[in-house]
């Protein structure tokens, strides 16, 4: 018998149980005692959230291939969550092997956001970890920390041994393995951290003291009496291409945010925007080699399932090779009728030839960031884009069938005025009214979203004064009122979280006793608008005593900063130079690039002609430009990009050029096209273990992904985003585990029920398998109506004896109604539990199901039969309540679906009888869908 999960008799209680369960496809779970070094990768955010960050996707599976290493992930759980783990006393769990975060050798967290530290610990709190690191002992595990904003990591110093700051995959596995040979030696802590420190890359606070600033009035660290490396140097990695990109990441099994096969083709930007904190500290650039992209994206296609496609990183269209590499993606996913997304992208970034490929599978909305309303404050913050091609580049996409766009913004930059707030808005209408050319009003949407300025560390504008919350709020009004007169949809970011992100990003040291206080308040999810905990932040703040404008306000260019000693690789007085041409309106260009050039060349002709230098403007970081501009000539050919592609009468036309569109010429959806000959099958499968706590709608969304993974050509729906022809048995409610599910399914293959039976069961999450399939005449009534009657076993060890189940047949047998409050969205009402059973009596767990359901073989159980149409409001917890008086779930208790048959005129039949029409007639004793 299966062991059942800590969290099996109450996490039906949160929302999205399958957040904390694991057991997702591809998923690694290691014998413990056969690795030497076991980690936690932990996020510090939901598990939507989690699910969708690139980085952990790379280090689970860089991890997982050592094979001296076990990595396991944990996400901070929802409020619910938190709720009934703190009234059980229960810690959080590793998703893989459902351990406490105290068992591993060394716990991780990713510092992707500041708003997100009081997760951080929230989750150490969760696991029975002391918060303060001065507060743990040998023997609880080391916890480390990475990600961006480790590069100013003082806010965060008192609750982390250790931070590694820079990029991971070289210098995290070997540390690992060290860290846990030093622990087996008997090490202490601190003689762990001191060696760790040696390693390039390790910040481990511990070892180094402070001293207020006399200039800036911040704590800073004194390199003359602290034991460790100054400065911190950023660890990096040379050539992205000795860690492919993991083409086998878990599939979530709750809907993620970004639900999507999402791969980093580059890492780094050469824009050198002077807000972006992210362009500076992970310079250089690095590319990943486009065949190696390609490869990638097919196969982690083929093994996830997934039909959608995004290209990722910091500038998608800095690429090198952008154009030709997308084309090359598109020729393949056209063939698996996937689509792609292009993530970050400039306004001038995608030419024509590249928007055809695109709209040609998929049409519906891009997103661009032109970060500032007018070309003064574009000059300021050194974005290279003009208000002429952000109105090309809108004729482009509407014009080949988009009919959303998405335009960032940013109100707060310094030097700004009124007018270059009104110039978002005005920015916004343009492009709205180049798509009105295309589409009608009702259908086509701009979007003008603005977020607030945050000064951050190791970015030019790292001195700047944050706007007020007054001025902020003057703003957001300002644009509320413009965008009503202009008809754009405008949407701000809570100007209060961005109000607490300056303090936290901008802070020292004593900004730590601020988040720990918070976090005591009940702050958790702070990046979350509907969670801000905003009069328990403010209370924090007054009782830390903390001068919030010291973080907020100008802070002296001739200074001590509080992350002065960690060293992203810029060159001393290079960001000072920026802040300084920033206030004189001055652009930088592009580094990287030949001098005038907004993108790279797109065919290897027209690079090799190009004899301009490549620009460079010395921000510290050492980057060979001959190199550069020979490696982009590389990638264009292993592309086959040689020259610039020429359109002839021959060629079919573009996607957008085919598009329908009415009198008005807004656009229709394209005409159905034949997709050649259709097979028509029914599954029948089970939903069993943690699949169990999946909803129905992620179940819809995870079985074609099943379908895909086992190679299984669907017929899709028509129109502008395609589905594959697939129909759903009843639907299960949340926790309900069944041996008797079923689908119908569209293929345009034949093949035999027992091979479609076997390779869909090769390729399923675990607790989904494939029973029986049968073939479909194409006239067949879908399983949607006809799959009508259901059985049902109820059982708790334990809590139930024969008596209690004698009395619930006699009260189902009975004639007085047995009544149970319901409550729906609609409301609550009272129901008679008898409607629609059609037979019911004790009965015991079968050996099968003792197997499947992980319950004891012989255990006393009620088992009885639902007509689904009869009783399409009641739950099989509802009837469990009404017959055996159940006022709360007994530990142990399950429910499941053990048979699933038509019902037609009264009479029952098997879903997979050879004709289904003369089933009609068949008896009731025919096999069931389930365990029989």
């Amino acid at each position: 018998m299966t062991a059942r999960h800590p969290y099996a008799d109450f996490v039906h209680l949160v929302d999205k149980p399958a957040r904390y369960l694991g057991g997702e496809y591809q998923s690694v779970k290691k014998d413990w005692d056969a690795v030497e070094a076991r980690i936690c990768l932990a996020f510090p955010d939901l598990y939507d959230i989690g699910m969708s960050h690139l980085g952990t996707k790379i280090l689970y599976g860089l991890l997982n291939k050592h094979p001296a290493i076990a990595c396991e992930r944990a996400f901070t759980p929802w409020v619910d969550m938190e709720r009934e783990l703190r009234e059980r006393g229960l810690p959080v769990l590793s998703l893989e092997s459902a351990r406490p975060l105290a068992d591993f050798d060394v716990v991780g967290f990713s510092l992707q956001y500041e708003m997100t530290y009081t997760n951080v610990l929230t989750l150490l709190d969760l696991s029975g970890l002391p918060l303060r690191s001065a507060d743990r002992t040998d023997a609880h595990p080391l916890v480390i920390a990475g990600g961006p904003t480790t590069t100013h990591p003082e806010p965060m110093a008192p609750f982390v041994d250790a931070f590694l700051v820079g990029d991971a995959e070289e210098l995290l596995p070997r540390s690992l393995l060290a860290i846990t040979a030093w622990r087996r030696e008997g090490l202490p802590r601190m003689e762990i951290l001191r060696r760790l420190a040696d390693m390039t890359g390790w910040y481990c606070p511990a070892l180094y003291a402070l001293r207020v600033d006399e200039r800036s009035g911040l704590l800073v660290v004194d390199p003359d009496v602290s034991e460790g490396p100054y400065p911190v140097m950023r660890a990096t990695v040379d050539d992205l291409n000795r860690y492919p990109f993991p083409d086998d990441a878990p599939v979530a099994a709750a809907e993620a945010i970004f639900d999507r096969m999402s791969i980093e083709i580059a890492r780094g930007c050469t824009e050198g925007c002077r807000f972006c904190q992210a362009g500076m500290i992970y310079r250089p650039v690095r590319e990943r080699d486009p065949e190696q992209i390609v490869d990638t994206v097919l196969s982690a296609l083929d093994k996830g399932g997934y039909d959608q496609v995004s290209l990722t990183s910091l500038s998608t269209a800095d690429y090198s090779c952008v154009s030709p590499l997308i084309k090359r993606v598109m020729e393949r996913l056209r063939e698996r009728r996937a689509s792609l997304s292009v993530s970050s992208l400039r306004a001038y970034g995608l030419d024509e030839d590249l928007l055809d490929e695109i709209s040609s599978v998929k049409a519906t909305g891009l997103t661009f960031a032109p970060e500032a309303g007018t070309q003064r404050m574009r000059d300021v913050i050194n974005k290279n884009v003009g208000e002429a091609e952000l109105m090309t580049t809108a004729e482009r996409v509407f014009s080949r069938g988009w009919n959303r766009m998405k335009l960032y913004f940013i109100i707060g930059l310094p030097t700004e005025t009124d007018e270059d707030v009104a110039g978002i808005i005005e920015t916004a209408a343009r492009a709205r009214d180049v798509g009105l050319r295309y589409h009608k009003r009702s259908k086509l949407e701009v979007v003008a979203s603005a977020s607030s300025h945050v000064p951050k560390p190791h970015t030019p504008f790292q001195w700047a004064a944050m706007d007020s919350m007054e001025e902020v709020g003057r703003k957001q009004q300002l644009l509320k009122q413009l965008g009503r007169q202009h008809g754009i949809t405008v949407r701000m970011h809570d100007q209060r979280i961005s109000y607490l992100e300056g303090i936290v990003a901008r802070g020292d040291r004593r900004v730590a006793d601020l988040i720990e206080l918070a976090f005591r308040k009940g702050a958790r999810f702070d990046g979350w608008d509907e969670q801000l905990k905003w009069r328990e932040w403010l209370e924090a703040i007054a009782e830390t005593g903390l001068d919030a404008q010291r973080y907020l306000g100008t802070l002296p260019v001739d200074g001590g900063l509080p992350w002065d000693h960690v060293s992203v690789g810029l060159e001393d007085g290079f960001l000072a130079q920026e802040w300084k041409r920033a206030h004189k309106d001055r652009l930088s260009p592009p580094c990287g690039k030949p001098a005038g050039a907004q993108v790279h060349h797109t065919n290897v002709a027209d690079a090799v002609a190009d004899k301009r230098k490549l620009v460079c403007y010395h921000c510290g970081i050492g980057c060979d430009l001959t190199v550069m501009r020979d490696d982009r000539v590389v990638a264009l050919t292993k592309l086959g990009a040689e020259t610039r592609p020429v359109r002839t009468d021959d060629d079919p036309l573009p996607a957008w050029k085919t598009l329908r569109r009415d009198r008005k010429g807004a656009t229709l959806p394209p005409l159905r096209q034949a997709q050649g000959d259709a097979f028509h099958y029914r599954v029948l499968y089970t939903k069993l273990g943690s699949l169990a706590m999946t909803s129905h709608l992620d179940l819809i969304r995870l079985l074609p992904r099943v379908l895909r993974r086992a190679g299984l050509p669907l017929k899709h729906s028509a129109g502008f985003s395609p589905k594959p022809l697939l129909v759903f048995g009843p639907a299960l409610p949340l926790g309900v585990a069944s041996v008797a599910e079923v689908m119908d399914l569209v293929a345009l293959t034949e093949l035999d029920p027992q091979e479609l039976a076997e390779r869909l069961d090769a390729v399923s999450e675990p607790g989904l398998m494939v029973m029986r399939a049968g073939r479909l005449d194409a006239k067949a009534m879908s399983c949607a109506r006809i799959a009508k009657l259901a059985e049902y076993v109820v059982a708790a060890p334990g809590a139930w004896g024969e008596a209690e189940l004698a009395r619930a047949t006699e009260l189902a047998r009975g004639d007085a109604p047995v009544e149970v409050t319901i409550t729906r969205k609609n409301g609550d009402r009272v129901v008679d539990v008898r409607q629609g059973l059609l037979g019911l009596g004790p009965s015991v767990v079968t050996p099968a199901e003792a197997a499947a359901l992980a319950l004891p073989e012989g255990a006393p159980a009620l088992r009885y039969r639902l007509d689904l149409d009869q009783a399409a409001h009641l739950r099989p917890d509802d009837i469990a309540r009404g017959l055996l008086g159940m006022t709360h779930r007994p530990a142990g208790y399950t429910t499941a679906r053990t048979g699933l048959w038509g019902l037609r005129k009264g009479r029952s039949f098997d879903l997979l009888a050879p004709d289904l029409l003369a089933a009609e007639s068949a008896d009731d004793a025919s096999v069931s869908a389930g365990l029989t």
